[in-house]
């Protein structure tokens, strides 16, 4: 344990710039989410039109999860981040196969909303654990 006069070591200059990407890319992820919520319920609630930019937007960020998981290697982030991140890209993919198979799936097609919120939640708890990185707390 540190005694109060003892100085918590920051990390070196190239770790931090690390950090700060991984920060910024859970901030992305998270804004995509919400937008793409937002375009879904657009789609069923206001215009058919809209299932079109929901359904290209989704191939643009789905690798985002990736680049977050790959940073926190290069960041030294905590192990339960690099799982979060794996399994926020996992919960993609289980996304578009519940699309690309919904007429084979049946009943299971309807986990598609319901990763949405997992996703929803798994993000958002990203960029809460996020902001402990910037500084002195690791």
């Amino acid at each position: 344990m540190l005694e109060m006069n003892e100085k918590i070591p920051l990390p070196p200059p190239r770790v931090k710039i690390w950090r700060y990407m991984f920060i910024v890319l859970a901030w992305v992820f998270f804004a995509f989410i919400i937008v793409q919520v937002s375009l879904a319920g657009l789609g069923l609630f206001v215009n058919g039109e809209h299932w079109e930019l929901h359904r290209t937007l989704a191939h643009y960020f789905a690798w985002i999860p990736v680049g977050m998981l790959v940073l926190s290697f290069l960041g030294k982030l905590p192990v339960h981040l690099r799982w979060i991140c794996l399994g926020l890209y996992l919960m993609i993919v289980a996304q578009f196969l519940t699309v690309i198979y919904s007429s084979h799936l049946g009943i299971l097609s309807a986990l598609h909303p319901v990763i949405a919120l997992f996703l929803s939640w798994g993000s958002l708890s990203t960029v809460k654990h996020s902001h402990n990185l910037g500084g002195k707390k690791v």
